[in-house]
């Protein structure tokens, strides 16, 4: 029997790939998931499934004891929510937080052999100027009021500070794009660039990476991190004019001329944070443009050295993408 390994996060954007490369590897892949979520993306793949939910302690310690008494386990955890919408704040820190407590403890309780925790770029901080974020950044995030960042530090924190007691490592992505039946915002904004429908592109600078080269940091991370580490995943750095004209050349759609004025976002958060108060937004919320201006661009130097990872040019990335969106049926 192979090593089973459990996956929180499975049937999400990154988590499906790193389920399918943990099963090409012969792994027996365990999966914690909601009964609300899309099985069928993983229709095609050995998956042991586990009903649960990361903010049911009970249910996370159910997968973890059950996925263990087959072997020494491995744990990876990507599972997340992704929001800058105010009414989704405690939600956050519900999944984001207290559910990698529940991971933590249930590792701790069943003696995981190794977790990898899957963080976030936004989680190292935000850099002024031209300068490069990487594992050792002290953090500055607090200060954006944006809780997505701050639920993924404090994840980051809970899930590092018990590296006496668990083997631990950390990943930090950045802006994760590539192809996938998941579905990501990555592919929506191809989609929106494609018809012509984002006329501004932003003012801020930001590490990206592809799917693929994310899940195989994730799985080297799983092989050779060195214990209570992070490592920062980023294959190159943009600006949001740069990349948007990359893009819009590769799909032959109109450019984007125009960036949002930096000094715009955060009055316009100011006049969004009353807004928000009357209506809440959906889309364009006070936190995006809290975020927005930030610097998020980042260097992977030790994941390059300790783990052995080489991603692949982010511009045959976008090339793949692209290809991918036009495929699809209109």
């Amino acid at each position: 029997m192979s090593a089973p390994v459990l996956v929180t996060g499975g049937t999400g954007f990154l988590g499906a790939e790193v389920v399918r490369r943990l099963a090409a590897r012969g792994r027996t892949v365990h999966v914690l998931a909601r009964p609300s979520a899309d099985r069928g993306v993983l229709a095609d793949v050995d998956v042991r499934w586990h009903p649960g939910d990361l903010v049911d302690e009970a249910s996370v310690e159910r997968a973890v004891g059950a996925a263990a008494r087959e072997g020494p386990l491995d744990v990876v955890h990507s599972g997340a929510v992704i929001s800058y919408r105010s009414r989704d704040s405690e939600l956050q820190r519900l999944v984001n937080v207290e559910g990698t407590w529940n991971v933590v403890a249930a590792c701790r309780l069943h003696g995981v052999r190794r977790l990898v925790h899957v963080s976030s770029i936004v989680a190292v901080g935000h850099a002024p100027g031209d300068e490069l974020l990487d594992e050792d950044w002290p953090f500055n995030g607090l200060e954006l009021h944006v809780d997505y960042v701050t639920t993924k530090r404090a994840a980051e924190e809970v899930a590092l500070g018990a590296a006496a007691e668990v083997d631990v490592v950390a990943v930090n992505p950045g802006a994760i794009w590539g192809p996938s039946p998941r579905g990501s915002n990555s592919m929506r904004s191809l989609r929106l660039l494609a018809q012509g429908a984002l006329r501004f592109a932003p003012p801020g600078r930001f590490g990206v990476v592809g799917l693929g080269d994310t899940a195989d940091g994730v799985l080297r991370a799983l092989d050779r991190g060195q214990r209570g580490r992070r490592y920062v995943l980023v294959e190159s750095n943009w600006r949001g004019a740069e990349l948007f004209r990359l893009a819009t050349d590769l799909l032959g759609a109109r450019p984007v001329r125009r960036t949002v004025p930096a000094w715009a976002c955060p009055l316009a958060a100011v006049g969004a944070t009353w807004l928000d108060r009357v209506r809440p937004l959906e889309v364009v919320t006070p936190q995006l443009l809290r975020l927005m201006p930030r610097s998020f661009a980042a260097r992977s130097d030790r994941a390059r050295e300790e783990l052995g990872w080489a991603p692949r040019p982010f511009p045959d990335v976008l090339a793949e993408a692209v290809a991918a969106l036009r495929a699809e049926a209109p």
